[in-house]
């Protein structure tokens, strides 16, 4: 017990574990040097034992509503580590203004969808926002058409048909476009993976001619393919 006092004694008055530096990572250079001023403002020179970590990062949240993690960890002996880890886009919901969004449905407000490239559109979502610094949209819709993009991504035979939009409004017959003008792809939402196979099979039919069909639905066992009016699918 004593030696257990004196440690927590010498931990607690020893001028060598006095806050003297912080280090951030993880967002731009400017906002970097700004969070290090600020948290050097108000605890240089405090025992680090002392420092609420956890006020840190939660006081840091309203900031960055974008940021999936905010970790803040003491470095001995005089030093804390910041590091901001953000969400990363994966399509864009469109309803009414169009808007970021990630894998977790969360709105990234702070994103200029401008410098995003071409990500998938996704329609016929009712975005309702639940969260208090996170915008999540809750709708089982969107849910659904997110684990479509990823499941599209990870297959990777669509990649060069770019797919532009996705239209969740009816989780059953969920669907998206291949391409620009491309035919229509009825996939719903069930079995994901074994209906793009489905569709990776059709695809590559060397009969197929893409710009004479309407769509390609391929929630059942046997794939059915529209054609286009007065058009031919097969040669």
């Amino acid at each position: 017990v004593s030696a257990w006092l004196l440690t927590a004694a010498f931990l607690e008055r020893s001028d060598y574990f006095r806050l003297r530096y912080v280090e951030p990572k993880g967002a731009a250079d400017r906002s970097l040097i700004v969070i290090r001023n600020e948290i050097l403002a108000d605890y240089k020179d405090k025992n680090i034992f002392k420092i609420d970590l956890k006020a840190i990062a939660s006081g840091l949240e309203p900031r960055y509503p974008d940021a999936k993690d905010i970790i803040v960890k003491m470095v001995l002996p005089d030093k804390l580590f910041i590091g901001l880890s953000f969400r990363k886009p994966v399509a864009i919901l469109s309803n009414g203004r169009n808007f970021p969004v990630d894998s977790d449905g969360v709105i990234l407000v702070n994103r200029d969808l401008s410098s995003l490239g071409d990500l998938p559109v996704i329609k016929g979502v009712d975005a309702k926002y639940a969260g208090r610094f996170r915008k999540r949209c809750e709708s089982s819709n969107l849910k659904a058409a997110l684990e479509l993009v990823d499941v599209i991504k990870r297959t990777r035979f669509l990649d060069r048909y770019r797919i532009k939009t996705l239209d969740a409004s009816d989780m059953r017959s969920m669907s998206f476009t291949l391409g620009e003008g491309g035919p229509m792809i009825i996939i719903g939402y069930e079995n994901l993976k074994e209906r793009l196979e489905a569709l990776h099979d059709t695809l590559r039919d060397p009969r197929l001619v893409l710009d004479s069909i309407s769509y390609i639905d391929v929630r059942f066992k046997d794939v059915v393919i529209g054609p286009n009016r007065q058009t031919r699918l097969l040669r």
